[in-house]
Formats: structure tokens, C-alpha cells, sequence
């Protein structure tokens, strides 16, 4: 007999499913910051794929979790930024630690050298903005559509941040950050989409798809329009929303594991060998195969508590991770070593994250979920 699995069979428990493809894509996020040239998919498709990861998750909870007496937009909201909040502060807290030590030791590239370079062109007004995105997240991505002009000390939108001197990207502490905020953007928005259907979806995401073709037919086919705006990079969650759709077809199916295994396998292979694949489009052929294998992959998983694990691990790694950088290459200048140093700081690091902040706030999360379900 063959054997298979069948999702019914395993009650709605756990959301921190998909690790190994969760804790890669965020590997290849780290690998791209520190600069190496690798086979394994770049920072910027791995973005996009948990874009679709986010998409499928946000569908799965609150058509799952957050409905009956747990259907409150503010216990979603707060629980999501609980979840994301905590982290952050204490990796900023210590990325401000660092940045002042370099700062006193005039090592430079720090943000505070930023701030302390053009403080007096900068103004009140911006310097406050700019600290309060860095505190709250939100607008982190505005700056990659915004110069500075240094004569007027006015900020100006323009199509490519890159060309501006100095870009605003410097005066954040976590800069990678700036995807947090569109995700941010994307839970305010989750609970009055999320619940409205496929028609619904499929039509908001073809809205979406159109912008994107229309910027890049435009001429503007490059960074920060690629992967960094949000209302053409909507459509992206909007297909983890199409991914839990499938899922919820499948879930009460028997499926032969051994096609499940398959496409397992077939997507961390694809994950990690990317640029073997020749062609322009692998990264359109990458990013439908994540949005379609993700509901089997779910199925595979949900019993894994290794995957689990390491799927929690996933968040630290990435808020976590230039800064570690940074240490390491202060630590082993010009080191030949420098990624799996690097590599492996981060993950020690993360899993000190995970076991003494992460850990505590989601029994928190869990609790407040709990009370409401009791009263009801």
C-alpha cells in the first residue's frame, strides 16, 4: 500500500510549517549582503518568495484562527506586531550599540556617521522622520522612492534612489528592514481582502500584475520598482492567498508521499542550485513553482517539529543578519571564511533570539488568543 497523507487527519495547531524552505531563502538573503557570488537563488527572488510565504500564512490564519470569537482586527493586528516588534527593538537596540562603539572608534559606514555628517542640512523635521521609521518600521521602503537634496534639505521622490548622494538607505540601522514594512502594510490590509473570496483575489492580483507590467514597459525595470513597490508587489501575497486556496481543496485528500517528497525536494534543489538553471526566466519559473508546491509543502511538513523549529529561526536570521555581518567582517578583515563565520554567528545568534525573546512573546500571543476563546 502507498503511503499517504491526509492534512484532516492533524488538527490546526501549528503555523511554523515550511522551515527548511523558510530558513534557505533566508540564508540566500545573508549570503546575498555579504557580496559572494553563489548558486543558491538570490536576495532579491527570496524576497519574493516569502512575500507568497507571508500571503499563504496570513489566509491560513485568518480564515483558520482568527475567526469566531478571535475575529478582531486589533487581536490580529497587535498579535502580528508582537510578533515582529520585539525582535526588532532588541536587534536595534544592539545595532546602536555597535554603531556608536564604531562612531567613538571613527570606523566608518555606520549610520551615525551619516547622521553626524549631514545633521545640520538634514533638519529637525527629517532627522525626526527618519528616526521614527527606523523605531516603527513603517516608511522604511519610502526612502528607496525618495533623494535628498543637501542645498534645500527637502526630501524629493525620485524613480532611482541609487543616483542620489547621500541615499537614505544609510540612515537606517536595519536596512533590510524596509521588506518588514511592506509586510506590515500587507497585515493591515489582509483582513479585508483575505476574506473575500478567489473572484475577489484573482481580481485585486491581476490589478496588481497589470501595475508591474506597466512600470516596467515603462521604462522603469530596475531597483527599487523590481521588488520594492508596493502595490505591484501586492500581487505576490496575493498568490500565497491562491497557494492556501489549493491547499483548502487538498487538505481532506489522500496524497501519495512520494509526491510530496518529490516536490519537496524539487523546490529546495531549485532554492539552492537557482543559477544553474540558464535563461531570464527562471526567476518567473522559481516563483510559480514556490506559490504552487507551498500547499504541499505545508502538507509534507505540519508533522516535522525539527522544520518547526527551524522555521522559527527564519525571522531572527534575517532582522539579525547584517548586523552579524558587520561584526564578523571587523572581526576577520579580508578572512576567506567570511560566509560560514558569518553563517554561522547568525544562526547561534537567532537561536539565543528565538529561545529568549521570540519564545516568550509567543506564549503571550497564544494566551491573549486563549482568553478571548474562553469568554466566548
Amino acid at each position: 500500500m502507498s503511503a499517504t497523507i491526509s492534512l484532516s487527519y492533524y488538527p490546526y495547531i501549528v503555523l511554523h510549517n515550511m522551515g527548511l524552505i523558510r530558513i534557505l531563502l533566508a540564508i540566500a538573503v545573508l549570503i546575498g549582503h555579504i557580496g559572494a557570488h553563489t548558486k543558491i537563488v538570490g536576495g532579491d527572488i527570496a524576497v519574493e518568495a516569502f512575500y507568497i510565504i507571508s500571503g499563504f500564512y496570513m489566509s491560513l490564519i485568518l480564515n483558520e484562527k482568527y475567526v469566531g470569537a478571535n475575529n478582531s482586527y486589533k487581536l490580529f493586528i497587535t498579535n502580528r506586531f508582537l510578533r515582529i516588534f520585539p525582535v526588532y527593538w532588541i536587534v536595534l537596540i544592539m545595532v546602536v550599540g555597535y554603531s556608536l562603539v564604531s562612531f567613538l572608534l571613527q570606523q566608518p559606514e555606520t549610520p551615525l556617521h551619516f547622521y553626524q555628517q549631514y545633521a545640520g542640512q538634514l533638519g529637525f523635521v527629517n532627522t525626526a522622520f527618519l528616526l521614527v521609521t527606523n523605531l516603527g518600521i513603517f516608511f522604511q521602503d519610502w526612502l528607496l522612492f525618495l533623494g535628498f537634496n543637501k542645498t534645500t534639505g527637502l526630501l524629493y521622490f525620485t524613480t532611482n534612489f541609487q543616483a542620489g548622494n547621500p541615499q537614505l538607505y544609510h540612515f537606517l540601522f536595519i536596512p533590510q528592514a524596509w521588506t518588514i514594512s511592506l509586510e506590515l502594510m500587507f497585515y493591515l490590509l489582509a483582513p479585508f481582502i483575505l476574506r473575500r473570496g478567489i473572484k475577489v483575489i484573482a481580481a485585486i492580483l491581476l490589478i496588481s500584475i497589470t501595475i508591474k507590467v506597466l512600470l516596467f514597459n515603462s521604462g522603469l525595470n530596475f531597483d527599487p520598482w523590481t521588488y520594492r513597490f508596493f502595490p505591484a508587489e501586492l500581487h505576490l501575497f496575493l498568490l500565497g492567498y491562491i497557494s492556501y486556496w489549493i491547499y483548502n481543496n487538498i487538505r481532506d485528500k489522500k496524497i501519495n508521499t512520494i509526491y510530496l517528497n518529490g516536490i519537496f525536494i524539487m523546490l529546495c534543489l531549485f532554492t539552492l542550485m537557482y543559477w544553474v538553471f540558464p535563461g531570464e526566466l527562471r526567476q518567473y519559473v522559481y516563483i510559480t513553482l514556490v506559490f504552487t508546491a507551498l500547499p504541499f509543502v505545508f502538507l509534507y511538513t505540519k508533522r516535522w517539529n525539527f522544520d518547526k523549529y527551524v522555521g522559527e529561526l527564519s525571522y531572527p536570521i534575517y532582522i539579525a543578519h547584517n548586523f552579524i555581518i558587520a561584526i564578523t567582517k571587523s572581526l576577520f578583515p579580508g578572512s576567506t571564511y567570511i560566509i560560514p563565520i558569518a553563517l554561522i554567528s547568525t544562526i547561534v545568534f537567532s537561536i539565543l533570539l528565538n529561545e529568549l525573546v521570540a519564545k516568550p512573546i509567543e506564549k503571550i500571543r497564544q494566551k491573549r488568543l486563549s482568553k478571548i476563546t474562553a469568554k466566548a
